[in-house]
Parts: structure tokens; C-alpha cells; sequence
């Protein structure tokens, strides 16, 4: 980036280092990682009971993807739920609680973005659509990365739980996290999403948001 000495001349040297990083930081992505309240929507992917077999650490994912439910509870962030073929594979599990949410929709679509989804998200955030998607679920390389894929074509910046997600095959998991950094999708923690969430330890909510956090699993 190149600024002319009649440029810093013109304007204060200060206003022209912070543009200079403004610049540097929206060439980085750093905006687009960022995580705003009012603008952000919890997704939950096919969290069903046919899945207590055959995908590998399903209680631990059901265990975060609950707590992740009372922490949007309450920060007062918008959650949006799917059911991939229900008549087959069964209904939400039972240990999230779906008090509050939108839906949960069927679908025969890999992807979340069905159009009654897609209809939600258009006032969802105060009559407004949402800006950051939190995406969970299973599986991994399918539903999930099919639903990045999308959201990522509509404009929307996805911010992936770690801990909130699994496949059948561990190998599928680990190439899938690889492919939503490559389709600059951001790959986060629970910890790490609360600390962007709130950014200050006077938030009203920080207490609230903190027990929920610390609770361990009883698994």
C-alpha cells in the first residue's frame, strides 16, 4: 500500500496510519472474523437420534451443541434448526432444547439453506438479515460443509464450532475442517466465540454466559 508524501502532508500522519491498518486488516479478513450479538444466528444441523450410532463422539457434540443452545438463550441470539429426512432418521435428540427456536424444518437437501430457511433469515435479527452464521451438526463433510457452501455463496461470514461437529469417519471430519478454512469459512471454539460475543468482562451477560461455559460434562 503506497500513501504519497503530499497525502501525509494533506492529512494528520495519525488518520493516515490508521487507514493504513484498516486497509491491512480488511486485506487480512480480520472484519469478517469478527462476531456481533445482533447480527448472528446459531445453526444446528440433523442433530438426530438415528445418529447416536455410527458417528463418533456424538454425546460430547450433543453435550456442546446444548450448552452452545443456553448460551444463545441467553445473549438473546436466534437459532435455526433442521431434521435431515426425520421420517428416517428421527427426530432432534431430545437432550437440546428446542424451547424458542425456528423450526425444527425437514429437508431432503444436504444443505440447511432450504426456503424456509432461507425465508427465516430474511428478518430474523430484528427485521433484518443476519451478518455471522454459527454453524453445528453432523455430518461434517456433508450436511454441514454442504450449508457453508451455500451460506458462503449468499454472502453470509461462517464461523464453524469445532467441538460441534462430527462425522462417521474421523477421516472425513479432519479433510471437511480443511475445506472450510480453504473456503474461508472460520474454524472457532465455544471459549473463542463467547470472547468475541461479549469482548468485555462487563458485559451484563459475562456471569450467566461464564457458568454456562465452565459447567463440565457429565458424560
Amino acid at each position: 500500500m503506497y500513501y504519497s508524501y503530499s497525502e501525509v502532508a494533506r492529512e494528520n500522519y495519525s488518520f493516515v496510519i490508521q487507514k493504513f491498518w484498516r486497509n491491512l486488516e480488511r486485506a487480512m479478513g480480520y472484519n469478517e472474523a469478527t462476531v456481533e450479538e445482533d447480527s448472528t444466528v446459531l445453526f444446528i444441523c440433523d442433530m438426530q437420534e438415528k445418529f447416536y450410532t455410527g458417528i463418533p463422539m456424538f454425546k460430547e457434540v450433543i453435550f456442546n451443541v446444548s450448552k452452545m443452545v443456553q448460551i444463545c438463550n441467553v445473549l438473546g441470539i436466534p437459532i435455526v434448526v433442521t431434521e435431515h429426512i426425520p421420517q428416517l432418521f428421527g427426530k432432534t435428540v431430545p437432550e437440546i432444547d428446542l424451547t424458542g427456536v425456528k423450526g425444527p424444518f425437514g429437508k431432503t437437501l444436504w444443505s440447511m439453506c432450504i426456503p424456509e430457511v432461507l425465508k427465516e433469515l430474511e428478518t430474523i435479527c430484528n427485521n433484518k438479515p443476519p451478518k455471522s452464521i454459527i454453524l453445528t451438526g453432523v455430518a461434517t463433510h456433508a450436511c454441514v460443509e454442504m450449508t457453508a457452501i451455500d451460506l458462503k455463496k449468499k454472502g453470509f461470514q461462517v464461523h464453524l464450532l469445532a467441538e460441534c461437529c462430527s462425522s462417521s469417519r474421523l477421516e472425513d471430519h479432519t479433510h471437511a475442517i480443511e475445506r472450510f478454512k480453504q473456503m474461508g469459512c472460520f474454524v472457532i471454539t465455544i471459549e473463542n466465540l463467547i470472547g468475541k460475543l461479549l469482548k468485555d468482562v462487563k458485559h451484563e451477560k459475562f456471569k450467566d454466559t461464564l457458568r454456562i461455559v465452565m459447567t463440565s460434562a457429565k458424560l
